[in-house]
């Protein structure tokens, strides 16, 4: 399951995950157009948006980007692993709406936050 966009999407009426699904976009597209100063401000502005989860984030993740790649790498992993805890957290019976596959690689990215 590499696109975790595909299964968030199925959640985009959920405000968060459209959100947190146009904040995944906008990373995207800032490092794939070499965007690399809005990249950093988006992350910037998502580390004040996601404060407390960020806390956590780095508490666990305690070796701090050192160069573009893996600062997007990093949020990247960040925003999956934040949509996962939305979704399994906040949607009562988001197993409803995907796959076996799908639920199984949801439930993957949660396992090793608990």
């Amino acid at each position: 399951m590499n696109d975790y966009l595909d299964v968030f999407e199925k959640f985009k009426d959920i405000k968060e995950i459209f959100d947190l699904c146009d904040d995944v976009q906008k990373l995207h597209e800032y490092y794939r157009t070499g965007q690399f100063q809005k990249m950093h401000e988006h992350i910037r502005a998502l580390t004040i948006k996601y404060s407390l989860e960020t806390l956590v984030w780095n508490t666990v993740n305690t070796q701090p980007p050192l160069t573009c790649e893996q600062a997007y790498i990093n949020a990247e992993n960040f925003l999956r692993a934040q949509g996962a805890k939305i979704i399994t957290e906040k949607i009562f019976g988001y197993q409803s709406r995907l796959s076996p596959d799908e639920i199984s690689f949801i439930e993957s990215i949660i396992k090793p936050m608990e």
